[in-house]
């Protein structure tokens, strides 16, 4: 159950569970292949019959506990969606150019040295890359209900802007979807503001969808498993849930890459880092994380994450699994701070 008392039921898990069950009970009964395909009609209509039902209770779920809009937090308008169509367009996507290493939004990709933020060419990351779907200052209001509120049907809507996110990002900077998506110039040169209104448009209309198709990732930044910060137990306890973790479930639902909790930890507890500067995060997260096993060897491993800052709790996360033999780390974030030269 979410937070809000919203319960949620997968309708199609059920539905498809219901109807091979039938099936199978049906096709044994009637014996041979005539028996196996009444088994399968039966089978068929009984998990018709039980994703109607779902779909009722869907119908009844959100006139009783409506989903909230994650930027109005009013009810989503129209009824169904994960956003209201009109508050999604006050969300800033991060649209290249972006930083080639952490994805923070540059002013040109010919005006900042080596294409790297001011935070990058400062401050070496142990990381080998990664990316975030909205600024922060436009998000701000979302993130702070959906981490300290307990909105977590949030979750439903960032994690599929994430999921899309991580399909482009995992093409490779070789790629026309990644050079149009972070560097902002197509392969002819050309302005690709057009292009990306296109794209941002049909994710508004993705995200109004009942029904959430599954995102293909492929390329040479697939990671091999999703690993969500994790919070220590502390807070785990205070606020009930760690919303790293939400986030990386749905991504996992969407795109079929595991998520593994199991491999990464936190093992001390930190002060809160908001007023810090770089380098009093990274002294405060010194041996603050652990990774278990050793099953992380050779693999790529997707760091996800609610918001990026200066990286400090990325590399610290990066520093603990590279201990242990991953080969690659990457991140994504939901939010992400503005480059300190981006001019906004």
């Amino acid at each position: 159950m979410l937070s809000g008392g919203r319960p949620r039921v997968d309708s199609s898990v059920a539905g498809s569970a219901a109807g091979v069950s039938a099936g199978s009970a049906a096709g044994v009964s009637a014996g041979g292949a005539a028996g196996g395909s009444a088994g399968s009609a039966a089978g068929g209509a009984a998990g018709a019959t039980v994703r109607f039902a779902a779909r009722v209770f869907d119908g009844v779920r959100e006139l009783v506990y409506p989903r909230r809009c994650p930027v109005c937090d009013r009810p989503v308008n129209p009824a169904g969606a994960l956003i209201c169509p009109e508050c999604e367009k006050l969300l800033k996507r991060t649209e290249g150019p972006v930083c080639r290493r952490c994805g923070k939004p540059l002013r040109s990709p010919l005006s900042v040295p080596m294409h790297l933020c001011h935070d990058c060419r400062m401050h070496p990351h142990v990381y080998e890359r990664g990316c975030a779907v909205f600024t922060y200052h436009s998000v701000a209001g979302s993130l702070f209900r959906f981490k300290y509120k307990g909105r977590q049907e949030y979750g439903a809507y960032f994690g599929r802007c994430m999921a899309e996110k991580l399909a482009e990002f995992a093409a490779g900077p070789g790629s026309r979807i990644y050079r149009e998506s972070f560097a902002g110039m197509p392969s002819d040169g050309k302005s690709t503001a057009g292009q990306n209104m296109a794209r941002q448009n049909m994710a508004r209309q993705n995200s109004a969808k009942k029904i959430s198709p599954q995102i293909p990732v492929r390329g040479s930044a697939r990671p091999d498993f999703l690993v969500p910060v994790p919070v220590s137990e502390d807070r785990l306890r205070k606020r009930g849930y760690n919303q790293a973790l939400i986030l990386a479930r749905e991504i996992s639902r969407l795109t079929g890459i595991p998520v593994r909790e199991d491999v990464l930890g936190r093992v001390t507890d930190t002060l809160p880092m908001k007023n810090m500067t770089p380098e009093e995060r990274q002294n405060n997260l010194k041996r603050a994380f652990q990774s278990f096993g050793n099953d992380v060897s050779l693999n790529s491993i997707m760091l996800i994450d609610d918001i990026y800052t200066t990286g400090a709790t990325i590399d610290a996360c990066a520093h603990a699994l590279s201990q242990k033999g991953a080969e690659r780390v990457f991140f994504m974030s939901l939010a992400i701070g503005e480059d300190a030269e981006a001019g906004y």
